[in-house]
C-alpha cells in the first residue's frame, strides 16, 4: 500500500457505516495541521458523531496486514491506487490516550471510500496505548 500525505479534508462514503453507527455513511475527514498524523472524523448526517483519528505508521512502523479480497472489492481498490491506513484514538481517564490497531480505518482515495475492517491478528490490540507514560518518582 502506498501513504498518501497529501490529504488536507476530503469526503468519504463509508458503505457499510461504522462499527456502531451502521445508519451513518458520510463523513468529513479533516487533517488537523499539514504534516501531522492527526485527523478528525465528523459524521455529515449526525452532527453529534466525530472520533479522533492517526496515520498508525509514525508511532507503530511494525504495524502491517494484508487486506481480504472482499475488502478491496468493496472499496474498488486495484494495485497502485493511492490508500490511507486511519486508527481511532481515545483519550482514557488521567489523560491516556490509546489506539485501536485491532480496525484499522481503510480509505481509497481516489473514490472516497472507506470501511472499517477488524484484522485477524491477535498481535494488535483495541487499546494500545500510543504514548509511553512516564513513571512517577515514587515507582
Amino acid at each position: 500500500m502506498t501513504q498518501s500525505q497529501a490529504i488536507q479534508s476530503m469526503e468519504l462514503s463509508f458503505p457499510d457505516g461504522v462499527p456502531g453507527f451502521p445508519q451513518l455513511s458520510r463523513f468529513q475527514m479533516t487533517q488537523e495541521e499539514a504534516g501531522q498524523p492527526f485527523f478528525s472524523l465528523k459524521s455529515l448526517e449526525d452532527e453529534q458523531v466525530g472520533f479522533w483519528m492517526i496515520d498508525p505508521f509514525p508511532f507503530f512502523p511494525q504495524y502491517e496486514f494484508t487486506l481480504a479480497e472482499a475488502v478491496k472489492k468493496q472499496l474498488q481498490i486495484e494495485e497502485g491506487m493511492p490508500l490511507s491506513v486511519r486508527t481511532v484514538i481515545t483519550v482514557r481517564n488521567e489523560g491516556d490516550v490509546t489506539v485501536n490497531l485491532k480496525a484499522p480505518i481503510i480509505i481509497n482515495e481516489e473514490k472516497a471510500l472507506a470501511k472499517q475492517v477488524i484484522l485477524n491478528d491477535e498481535n494488535y490490540g483495541i487499546r494500545q496505548p500510543l504514548f509511553q507514560r512516564p513513571k512517577a518518582a515514587s515507582e
